[in-house]
This record gives C-alpha cells, structure tokens and sequence, in this order.
C-alpha cells in the first residue's frame, strides 16, 4: 500500500504506483489519482471514490518513472524528491495538504485548520482518514452481506410456506377423490344388488314360461277368482308373483290348483 503510519506529514501517502484502497497483499497498480484528497486508486475503486464523492477530481496518475527528468537516475533521493514535488498543495495557503476535515469530507492543510474555514471542525490525519474509509468499507461490506443474508431467509420462508400449501391442497384433494370413488363403490354395490333381484325374478318367470298353457291358464282363472274372495292380488303382477301369491294365501286349496295335473 502506498500509506504508511508513523511517517511525517510531508512521507505520508507516497505514490508507489499501487491502489490506496486495495488490501496490502492484494493491491492493484494505480490508474487514478484524486486532485482533491492525493490517494491513488485502480479502476474500480476510483469508479466507487468518484460515486461517493462527485465534487472530487480525479485524474490520470503518472507513475515515478515517468516523471524522471532525462538525464537523472533513478535513485532513492530523486524519488523522495519527486514524491515531495507530486504532493498537493493548498490553493489557498501554498501548505502541503497533511489533514482531512470530516465535516466538509475535504483534505486541507495545517492553516485551513487553524485560521481558514475549518477552524473548529473536527480533524484527523490523512492515514486516519484512509483507515476510517477501509473501515467504513468493511462495516458496508458486512452490512451489505447481512441485508443478503435476510433476503436469503424471507425467499426461504416463502417457499417453505409455498410447499406446505401445495401439501395441503394435494390432500384436500385426495380426500375428496377418495369420497368421490367411495361414493362411486357405494352405487355400484347396489347397482349389482338390484341386477341380482332382476335376474331372479328373470329366473322364476322362466320357470313359470316353462310350464304347460293349461296351469297358466288356471294361475289367471285364480288370480280373477282371489280377487273376487277378498285376496290381495298385485295389479299388473308377474306371473311369479300371482302364482306364489295365490300358491300360499288363496282360500283355494293347493289340490284344487294342481288336481288335474294330479289326476292326469
């Protein structure tokens, strides 16, 4: 990184080419340099530093190299020299820019704090500053991650509640189809009791159809005369029904019915 604590005012923040907001070990070469507050910064931090503070200037940053004169070496008093020479200073006072004023987010010098506007407004070192900002960094970052974190929980719930309704919507609907299909077997069991009826009753006018025309002949000639003697005969009856009717209640006797068949 490119600041250091414990250094002078006039050392702090050199430019070594690298980000400011970087983390140490991960730090990027810097391809900005704020006008207004001297950190240098990698394309996207000096993306976010320009979103977050829109009245400061940024501006291309010169690596030390290339702002060796011809002719000079490369050694480390010429390099302390041009640090010195690239560091802003105060338009107004001509000092070197070594505080940050919190309440104007602005980086001043030592006279703006003491005779110029930012008389009485609460100060810190430019490391301090620096520091403030990383930290304030994480604690979004954290922030930023917690928020995620809720949203995460509520889609969780949503769809934890979602799949218990569609649960409860299959069993109702399982209930009724079972009601439906009880229902269904209930019909059917009488259905086959009633078809069990009609195929007896099938059953016994065959046996009468097989019968002689003379014995159907009598089984009409008493039911006429079973009416005519109080004996409670179906209207329109089957010949099965007259015939055991009249076979089990008639006043006639059942020699009288079968005697001629007897006889013969």
């Amino acid at each position: 990184m490119a600041s250091e604590k414990g250094l002078d005012p006039q050392e702090r923040l050199p430019h070594d080419g690298t980000c400011d907001a970087c983390e140490p070990d991960e730090a990027q070469a810097a391809v900005k340099v704020c006008e207004d507050c001297g950190f240098c910064f990698c394309r996207p931090h000096a993306d976010e530093h320009g979103r977050k503070y829109r009245a400061h200037r940024l501006g291309g940053f010169v690596p030390h190299s290339a702002a060796t004169l011809p002719g000079q070496g490369g050694g480390g008093e010429h390099k302390q020299e041009c640090d010195k020479l690239e560091r802003k200073k105060c338009e107004e006072h001509g000092q070197e820019l070594s505080l940050y004023c919190k309440k104007d987010e602005q980086i001043i010098c030592v006279l703006c704090a003491v005779t110029g506007a930012h008389q009485h407004h609460h100060l810190i070192t430019l490391d301090e500053a620096y520091e403030a900002m990383r930290v304030n960094r994480s604690e979004m970052k954290l922030c930023v991650q917690q928020e995620f974190e809720k949203v995460r929980q509520l889609v969780s719930e949503e769809e934890r509640k979602a799949i218990h309704l569609v649960d409860l919507q299959e069993a109702v609907a399982t209930a009724h189809v079972t009601e439906v299909l009880a229902e269904i077997h209930f019909h059917m069991e009488k259905l086959m009791t009633d078809m069990a009826e009609v195929k007896r009753q099938l059953g016994a006018f065959n046996d009468l159809a097989l019968l002689k025309p003379e014995v159907i002949e009598q089984v009409a000639h008493l039911t006429y005369m079973a009416r005519g003697e109080g004996v409670v005969v179906p209207k329109n009856p089957s010949l099965s029904e007259s015939f055991w009717a009249l076979y089990s209640t008639s006043k006639v006797s059942k020699e009288r019915l079968f005697g001629g068949k007897m006889e013969s």
